[in-house]
């Protein structure tokens, strides 16, 4: 009885484990079709950057300092906060755009010569959708909302898109049948009576010097703020030594020298004073000619000269001295060459409106301050051009650089019209034999007059100098934008607001190429009552 009950119990489970290892096996096909669903974590919209706080009190943003474009063709006020200049010019147009990091705003002017001069109705036909398209180049979206003429001014309204942020933007536009001057003010969509108020205060503060009119455009310039006299010359020369209120040093492409100065308390009353100056300051030189010279409410000499260098070689040179009460403004070019007289040399505008008469005397039709005078506007490009075509177009381009100086009206100039210094690092002296020595101190001791005149301040000896600059040095005249970690000489009036990610947009006021102006990319902060997407500056 008792096996047969055990090997029942043992059939019993055998059964039973051969029914879980089948069970096993088959039920796992059955549910492979089974959905698990698993409940998911709440996810959190990302955040959206929204604008700051826009500037409601206008009364903190003084528009007493104006701004000199490195060009020195206009000055313009300069919004204070807007501290971030950053110039640019081509052969036709010469801009500036200002940045304020903070309010994420944006400030353009520019000149420009056209080719033909306009009229203030012809103004409206130039700025065309493609012209206008490519002044919005980097934008995601723009478009046009209001156009029309106040007076003889046109204004032209936008709505702009970057990076999914709204813009509003203003342009002033007016001719003065030479140049055209544009204002351009960009701020957020939030701050439209930002906009209205700067457009009703900045066009009117275009200061142009068209004594430069029929200068290159993309020449760059030399300033200095205390004697208050400039200069202008071609793009590839290098200011490789300056100071406010002393001697500053430019070099040219091709062995060019060229010296700016003031020297307190000392005038030239007549020609025989101006040689005498020369001579005194230039150890050797032959004065070739002496031209009375007028730059505005100042009169001077020109004194043509030339003379060897202390290897023997042949200089020419030109300077010309400007008289004020108490006051000498001195600018002494000298370059290779034996007998170049530039008192002889016609200037650019002189060659412009020569050329411009001959062809209106073949063609009587045609007015020479026309279509005529215009084709001959790329001339002064042409002979400004570091390779020139002939010994002639150089010797007019030099003319014309010393035709160039005169004085600026003393006007309260911004900071970045001020820049640093920049000196002249001195050479290191390499070993040299007996030998070498005996034969540099002999030539020493014949050059030690205008060695000694180089090494002494402006105020204390004359300002032509024979030393050559190192002309690798950054120009005073070149800025950096607001985005770049390297602060530039011109600007930097105040450091820039910091962001974590700075992002590019482009606002430039004229139509040329675009100019690159970065800003801040603006921080999450409480949401602000924005206006429509389509919102105009009223």
């Amino acid at each position: 009885m008792q096996q047969n009950s055990a090997r029942r119990a043992s059939i019993a489970l055998g059964v039973f484990m051969v029914i879980v290892l089948v069970a096993g096996a088959i039920l796992p096909l059955f549910g492979s079709n089974t959905t698990v669903t698993t409940p998911a974590e709440p996810t959190q919209a990302p955040p959206t950057a929204t604008f700051p706080p826009p500037i409601t009190d206008f009364s903190n943003i003084s528009l007493d300092a104006v701004y000199l474009h490195p060009s020195a063709l206009f000055a313009v006020a300069q919004p204070a906060g807007w501290d971030d200049a950053a110039p640019n010019q081509t052969l036709t147009q010469a801009g500036v755009n200002m940045v304020n990091g903070t309010a994420l705003s944006v400030v353009d002017y520019s000149v420009e010569r056209p080719p033909t001069p306009l009229t203030p109705e012809e103004l409206s036909a130039r700025y065309t959708e493609d012209v206008l398209r490519q002044s919005w180049a980097n934008f995601s979206n723009w478009r046009e909302t209001n156009r029309r003429m106040e007076g003889e001014s046109l204004l032209i309204d936008f709505a702009v898109t970057f990076q999914g942020q709204q813009y509003v933007a203003r342009q002033i536009s007016r001719t003065d049948g030479t140049w055209i001057y544009n204002a351009r003010v960009l701020a957020p969509e939030n701050a439209t009576a930002l906009v209205t108020y700067l457009m009703d205060q900045l066009p009117g503060s275009f200061v142009p010097f068209q004594q430069f009119e029929n200068t290159p455009f993309d020449w760059n310039s030399y300033f200095d703020p205390q004697f208050s006299h400039v200069i202008r010359f071609p793009a590839g020369w290098q200011v490789a030594d300056s100071a406010a209120g002393r001697l500053a040093s430019i070099t040219g492409t091709d062995g060019e020298s060229l010296r700016v100065s003031g020297v307190p308390g000392q005038t030239v009353a007549d020609e025989s004073a101006a040689q005498a100056f020369v001579e005194s300051a230039r150890a050797g030189a032959e004065v070739l000619s002496i031209e009375a010279v007028t730059r505005g409410d100042v009169s001077g000499y020109a004194v043509a000269y030339q003379f060897a260098n202390i290897d023997g070689e042949a200089q020419s040179g030109l300077t010309v001295l400007l008289n004020e009460p108490d006051l000498l403004h001195v600018a002494d070019l000298y370059f290779p060459g034996r007998g170049i007289d530039l008192n002889t040399y016609q200037t650019l505008p002189e060659v412009i409106a020569a050329e411009a008469a001959t062809a209106a005397e073949s063609t009587p039709e045609v007015e020479a301050t026309g279509e005529v005078a215009d084709a001959f506007g790329a001339l002064a490009d042409t002979l400004g051009a570091d390779d020139a075509a002939s010994p002639d177009d150089v010797y007019i381009t030099y003319a014309t650089v010393m035709d160039t100086f005169g004085l600026l009206p003393r006007l309260n100039w911004s900071s970045a019209v001020l820049p640093p210094p920049t000196p002249t690092p001195l050479p290191t002296p390499a070993p040299v034999s007996e030998t070498t020595a005996e034969a540099e101190s002999t030539a020493d001791s014949e050059t030690t007059a205008e060695g000694t005149a180089e090494a002494t301040p402006v105020s204390e000896a004359t300002p032509i100098s024979e030393t050559a600059p190192v002309s690798e040095t950054t120009p005073v005249s070149e800025t950096t934008p607001v985005s770049s970690a390297t602060i530039a000489p011109e600007p930097a009036p105040a450091a820039p607001v910091q962001a974590d990610t700075p992002v590019t947009i482009n606002v430039p006021v004229h139509t040329g190429a675009p100019v690159e102006t970065s800003l801040p990319e603006p921080e999450p902060v409480e949401p602000v009552q924005h206006t429509s997407s389509s919102a105009e500056p009223e």
